[in-house]
């Protein structure tokens, strides 16, 4: 039984199938900043094939769907990341592992990949502005607008997602702000969770999780952490 929603058939470029099966091929060490740009330039259109399990849990215990360039001469049913985004995905709360083998993939989307692909048509965006500020910190003589985030900047499925990650390890009350901050560069938003330290076994602990909720975000985007009552009544649940 399929693990994923029924889907109208689709076709996708073997061309670039065939890119990235030579891409895969190259050394893990000969992989520089170049190989990734290939790799990035064919994902979202290229044709692969679902894996069995189609869906897996992977680091960190977040889900991902499992592809895998087809076999040569042998049939296959094609899975085209581009549609797939809308199929079932986005809605879904999904990353992507392509080629999984000895429990090392050649590419991995975090979910946050996946919503940036729903957001801009991309996988991957520049960051807003060359040098951001620190997450989570908030100088005494900055300026800072405070609001809520959009359902463009943080759409529906995304909060729903976080929200079953966050109750599942019991943080049952977590609210959410979006700042904008002024950098020498111009604004950039930053959105900040309601999180603290003693909510945890310890500060380790505390950062991994505040770091983990990067998963669900696309990676351009800061995020951080502070108390409540730092923006007191901003604030709302996610």
């Amino acid at each position: 039984m399929s693990d994923t929603p029924a889907k109208e058939p689709y076709y996708g470029d073997l061309e670039k199938t065939q890119q990235l099966s030579q891409l895969f091929a190259v050394a893990r060490e000969a992989r520089d900043a170049a190989w990734q740009q290939r790799v990035i330039e064919h994902l979202a259109e290229a044709s692969f094939r679902c894996g069995d399990p189609q869906v897996m849990t992977g680091p960190g215990g977040f889900p991902y769907f499992a592809l895998y360039i087809p076999e040569p001469g042998k049939p296959f049913e094609c899975y085209v990341l581009s549609h797939m985004v809308d199929d079932f995905l986005f809605e879904r709360g999904w990353g992507v592992v392509i080629n999984l083998h000895d429990n090392q993939p050649d590419w991995l989307l975090r979910y946050g990949d996946v919503v940036n692909y729903k957001l801009n048509k991309e996988f991957y965006s520049l960051p807003q502005v060359p040098d951001l500020p620190p997450m989570g910190v908030i100088e005494s003589d900055e300026q800072v607008l405070v609001g809520q985030p959009s359902e463009l900047f943080l759409p529906t499925p995304v909060r729903n997602a976080m929200r079953q990650y966050l109750e599942f390890h019991g943080l049952n009350d977590v609210k959410i702000v979006l700042l904008s901050r002024n950098t020498p560069h111009g604004t950039v938003q930053q959105l900040i969770f309601n999180l603290t330290p003693g909510q945890f076994a310890d500060e380790a602990s505390y950062n991994a999780f505040a770091q983990s909720l990067g998963w669900f975000l696309p990676q351009h985007y800061l995020f951080g952490a502070m108390e409540e009552r730092v923006f007191e009544g901003q604030f709302v649940a996610i």
